[in-house]
């Protein structure tokens, strides 16, 4: 049972509400920490986004080119690559603000769950990568993550921060034949909680992350079409050649005699080529089913 006794002591005003009595014992203790800590003068008093753990000093790190302009600093790595957390803390140095809640926090708040922070995977260090960064802006070129050579200039990561929202623009550009495209994922900057300070905002993200897909495979013009889990889906008609049959077996390691146009006169596929030759309405089940969704960022590292 709650007791009134321990407060009631510090009552001064008859008939005074336990919400304000709480509230002027809150204000002394207030007044006193001031008075003690910083001489009762709250210019004193220093301003931080939210409560983080303290500022370490980091190693030196080498390798790693650092050109200082007036609103932003460049990043451009060799060959000696940092580690993850000290690269990480690099770039958000030297405030608590919403980039070093962004980069440095282990998890993030995903609807009613919390998961790991994807961000930190994102943004490893890698050769040849050039990182601008600004108060509201963090911009990754080169060094891009899909399979083949690509230009230095190509922009990979493109972070944009609004202050006057809260809100943090995450695009992530993937390179297919000269052409970028791009996948959006949108964060909250919430400081008043300290322990998890980076919300994602859910609402149409499966949706942009299925539109991604789809322009991937099927080219920019292709507009994600409305497909029923319970559609029926059929692919075009396709004719499978023995020597296809030949060299997939060949790059999967499948030695099976009754694959080789060598051996027979006419050469089965094995079941995983069905992979092959259905893969339009694999794609299609996937979209539907939403489970190209369940990975947006699961480029290779």
């Amino acid at each position: 049972m709650y007791s009134p006794e321990p407060c009631a002591k510090h009552s001064k005003i008859k008939d005074e509400t336990i919400k304000d009595l709480l509230g002027n014992i809150n204000s002394s203790l207030i007044n006193k920490l001031l008075k003690c800590v910083y001489g009762g003068d709250t210019s004193k008093i220093p301003n931080i986004d939210y409560l983080g753990p303290q500022l370490e000093a980091l190693p030196q790190l080498t390798g790693i080119g650092r050109i200082v302009a007036r609103d932003s600093v460049t990043y451009t790595l060799g060959d000696n690559l940092p580690n993850v957390s000290s690269w990480l803390e690099t770039l958000t140095r030297p405030d608590l603000n919403w980039l070093r809640a962004l980069l440095t926090s282990v998890t993030i708040v995903q609807g009613t769950s919390y998961i790991n922070n994807p961000i930190r995977r994102l943004l490893v260090p890698r050769r040849g990568q050039k990182v601008v960064v600004s108060p509201t802006s963090l911009n990754v070129y080169g060094a891009a993550r899909s399979h083949g050579p690509h230009k230095d200039g190509f922009k990979a990561v493109d972070i944009l921060y609004s202050s006057s929202s809260g809100r943090i623009d995450i695009t992530i550009f993937e390179e297919r034949r000269n052409v970028s495209v791009p996948l959006s994922l949108h964060f909250e900057y919430k400081p008043s909680m300290g322990s998890a300070p980076i919300h994602e905002i859910a609402e149409g993200r499966n949706h942009r992350i299925k539109q991604f897909y789809w322009k991937l495979w099927y080219g920019d013009d292709e507009v994600l079409p409305e497909i029923d889990i319970k559609s029926t889906f059929t692919g075009p008609e396709i004719t499978i050649e023995a020597s296809t049959v030949e060299m997939f077996c060949a790059v999967v390691g499948n030695q099976g005699e009754s694959f080789k146009t060598i051996r027979n006169f006419e050469v089965k596929a094995p079941m995983d080529f069905a992979i092959v030759t259905g893969w339009q309405v694999s794609f299609l089940t996937l979209i539907s089913h939403g489970l190209v969704s369940q990975q947006p960022l699961c480029r290779p590292l």
